[in-house]
């Protein structure tokens, strides 16, 4: 016989409500989200098993000049990691970054560097070689990433996490479509902006203009 009368189990408190979270919290962050396929997807159809070659053109804007510097030349890269940049005309350049060394050759002077002493060029190095190779965990370690859009037509901003590289990088924008990137913007410290363009089948402008000012 029962009386009726229901009894409340206690909800648990302190110590063991965390633990309950702790424990629960794997959970909700390896539910799937459209975001987090569509990065996946997005990274996935950048990446490269053999080497590739893109050329570029780029506008840099200085705000204490009034001219813009351009230039143009090619970014390729070399599985696993290694990757060259070459830019065009008299003040051209050669650039090849093979695992922590940075090989700059000018005219027919060399300079070796390591990227630990250059913070910038590690992190564009990093940036790049985290998209080509499709790997998230890397490109999320270094940088807060927002998408916009989906396979077909989408849009990386990306906010360094190390406070010093903040100090001189804001923010990179990323847009393209499918597996082909097209344009990378940089906000730079100091209202430095620069914008590089890649050559590609539907390119609408071979001669880009600087982007706008960040907020």
């Amino acid at each position: 016989m029962t009386s009726g009368k229901t009894t409340d189990h206690p909800r648990p408190r302190g110590p063991v409500r965390l633990a309950l979270l702790a424990l629960l919290a794997p959970l909700w962050l390896a539910l799937p989200t459209a975001a987090a396929d569509d990065l996946d997807a997005i990274l996935a159809a950048l990446t490269l098993d053999e080497p590739s070659q893109m050329d570029f053109s780029e506008v840099r804007q200085e705000p204490m000049l009034e001219s813009r510097e351009r230039q143009s030349g090619r970014i390729a890269f070399e599985p696993p990691d290694t990757l060259i940049r070459e830019t065009d005309g008299r003040r051209g350049e050669h650039v090849r970054i093979e695992g922590r060394e940075l090989t700059l050759t000018r005219d027919d002077s060399v300079r070796e560097i390591r990227l630990d002493e250059q913070p910038g060029l590690e992190a564009f190095a990093g940036l790049f070689r985290s998209l080509l190779q499709g790997d998230r965990e890397a490109l999320e370690a270094g940088f807060e990433v927002e998408l916009d859009g989906d396979l077909d037509a989408w849009e990386l901003e990306l906010r360094p996490r190390d406070r010093a590289l903040r100090r001189a990088i804001i923010e990179i924008t990323i847009q393209g479509h499918e597996g082909v990137i097209r344009r990378v913007d940089t906000w730079e410290a100091g209202n430095r902006t620069s914008r590089m363009e890649f050559a590609t089948e539907d390119a609408e402008d071979p001669s880009p203009a600087p982007p706008a000012e960040h907020d």
